[in-house]
């Protein structure tokens, strides 16, 4: 029985020898890996879907969700594969565009249909925005490094569009934007309708009247004041005689009188004319409205070259500088902008001409008969834009010299001014006729013939024309004032001609090989010094009194030296001044007598 036994176990231990245990470990391995192969048509691998699929069924947790799993399955691959321009699920939105967003909202909404009216159409006719395509000069300004940022310069010409309907201009144009501490300026250079000139020229000359009446009140009321004053002088000069015990004072020195006549300020120039006749609109930025800055006065011009400022971005920030600024930030701004746009507003040679068509060479043009001076110096302020312009080639526009680019702005004088104004008023009918002049000068009296000639020896101010080519501009310290490249060495055929300011830096002027250029400044509003600013140094301190013995400090003398000074001028008796002995005689008297006669 026992071998029995032992046979029995031997054939089960042989048995279980040839019965291999599996190994779940690695069997799992390669389950796995075999699930996580990726597919060559998407790249996705059906143990990440499987995950997917099962997550989402268990967390939503449906009822018979067998009859649904292919369903689930179906959605994880679709929301899997949507393309990432699908907005309609919520995505991440950094808080600046949103904000950015929320205000390009309102504009771009369609503008809102004009009221029927009875005015002239003609006058209700909106500025032409054809010539404003911001996404076209951004893409001009990217050839050349320059530009704004893409949604700014989208929201300038969405503005631009609004406010051409909502306030009367004829042409506008993007100027450029201003960089300040605080904030920054966007600008747009505009020309209202002359109805609006016409109003504004009669709004200034009703406040100039009555400035001058108010002013005239003061002066009457001064006179008043000094006039009681010199009355209670006189009581108390009066008063001072009548014994030691008066209750008034002794009369003190007169007050200083400055001697100082400040030079007559010359008068601004009217809306639509020289410095005010285009009109500047501004903002602090998007959604920000539109704010028209006020036109510029000479003595704000004037004072805007002594003082080196930088901008803050409020307008009503008040500006302490010496001398004194006469404004805000508001006017400092306006001029600043008054003086870039002079110095810095260019265009190709030819594109503008003075009075009609340029002509090509060898022709004339042939003046008309009746044509005098006046009317030729009054083309010479008048340009317009020539029809059959061609623009220069790239060559020529990258000329060194400068020759074939021109100012086609006023210059401003040194009085603050496009126009000399003659601070000496001119007498009635003088400069009417040579004889009319002759007989009235005849009559004039000597102070009215004092002026005239005053007037006639003061030297005009005088600039250099418009459409003055950029060759006959001044350096500055051996630094030219215009620089200039092309913006692609490779691709001739579709370079750009760049000019850039030296003078004002910021200031930029692009040509394309055709009829395009665009003036634009970027910058600080600040002009290039050649060395550090120095402020204008404070006056000499003025006199306060004159020196006399009534003002000045002496020691009171002793009594010996005023019996000294009493004994010193005691009248001398007249023997001391002749000789001793000697007496004249009644001869001597004669002879002197005759020798005077003589004489």
């Amino acid at each position: 029985m026992i071998g029995d036994y032992d046979i029995q176990d031997a054939e089960e231990r042989k048995i279980s020898d040839e019965i291999q245990i599996p190994a779940y470990e690695s069997e799992f391995m390669n389950a796995k890996m075999f699930l996580q192969l990726a597919s060559t048509n998407t790249g996705d691998n059906l143990y990440d879907h499987l995950c997917e699929t099962l997550n989402k069924i268990l967390s939503e947790r449906p009822l018979n969700v067998i009859d649904f799993f292919e369903e689930y399955s179906r959605r994880i691959k679709e929301k899997r594969y949507r393309p990432q321009t699908d907005h309609l699920e919520d995505i991440y939105v950094s808080p600046s565009s949103f904000d950015v967003a929320n205000l390009m909202v309102p504009m771009l909404k369609p503008l809102s249909p004009l009221e029927p009216s009875t005015v002239d159409p003609a006058d209700l006719e909106v500025a032409d925005m054809s010539e404003n395509n911001m996404l076209e000069l951004l893409y001009y300004l990217e050839h050349c490094g320059l530009g704004l940022p893409r949604p700014e310069m989208f929201y300038v010409m969405l503005s631009m569009r609004k406010l051409v309907h909502t306030e009367p201009i004829s042409t506008i144009r993007f100027w450029g934007k201003i960089f300040g501490t605080l904030k920054n300026y966007l600008i747009v250079e505009c020309e209202l309708k002359n109805e609006e000139y016409l109003k504004k020229n009669e709004a200034y000359n009703e406040e100039y009247f009555d400035e001058a009446k108010k002013q005239e009140s003061v002066n009457m009321e001064a006179l008043d004041e000094n006039r009681i004053r010199k009355a209670l002088d006189e009581i108390a000069r009066m008063q001072q005689f009548g014994g030691e015990g008066s209750k008034y004072p002794r009369n003190l020195p007169p007050e200083p009188k400055s001697q100082y006549e400040e030079p007559p300020e010359p008068p601004p120039e009217p809306s639509g004319f020289g410095l005010n006749k285009l009109v500047y609109y501004v903002n602090t930025g998007i959604g920000e409205p539109w704010i028209q800055l006020p036109d510029v006065t000479p003595k704000q011009i004037r004072t805007s070259r002594l003082v080196y400022k930088s901008f803050t971005g409020n307008l009503d920030e008040p500006v302490l500088t010496y001398p004194k600024f006469p404004g805000n930030e508001r006017e400092y701004l306006r001029a600043q902008i008054a003086r870039i746009t002079s110095g810095t507003q260019i265009s190709p040679l030819g594109y503008y001409t003075f009075g009609g068509v340029q002509l090509g060479e060898g022709e004339e043009e042939e003046e008309e008969e009746g044509q005098g001076e006046e009317a030729a110096e009054e083309a010479k302020s008048d340009f317009r834009k020539n029809p059959k312009y061609e623009a220069p080639p790239l060559k020529d526009l990258l000329d060194p010299s400068m020759s074939f680019w021109v100012h086609h702005t006023p210059f401003i004088l040194p009085q603050g001014r496009t126009t000399w104004w003659n601070p000496i008023p001119l007498p009635e009918g003088a400069g009417e006729g040579a004889e009319e002049s002759e007989n009235e000068e005849e009559k004039l009296g000597e102070e009215e013939e004092e002026m005239d000639k005053r007037r006639f020896s003061v030297e005009p101010e005088t600039g250099p024309p418009l459409l003055t080519p950029l060759s006959e501009d001044a350096a500055v310290e051996a630094i030219p004032p215009w620089s200039i490249r092309c913006s692609s060495s490779i691709m001739d055929d579709f370079a750009l001609a760049i000019v850039r300011s030296n003078l004002w830096p910021g200031a930029y002027c692009l040509s394309t090989q055709g009829p395009i250029f665009h003036n634009v400044y970027l910058g600080f509003g600040l002009k290039y010094m050649e060395h550090n600013f120095s402020p204008m140094p404070l006056p000499p301190v003025q006199q306060e009194y004159p020196i006399g013995p009534e003002v000045m400090e002496m020691t009171d003398p002793t009594g010996a030296q005023e019996e000294q000074w009493r004994i010193d001028h005691l009248p001398k008796p007249m023997e001391e001044f002749l000789p001793m002995g000697e007496e004249l005689g009644e001869g001597e008297e004669e002879e002197d007598e005759i020798i005077e006669d003589d004489d």
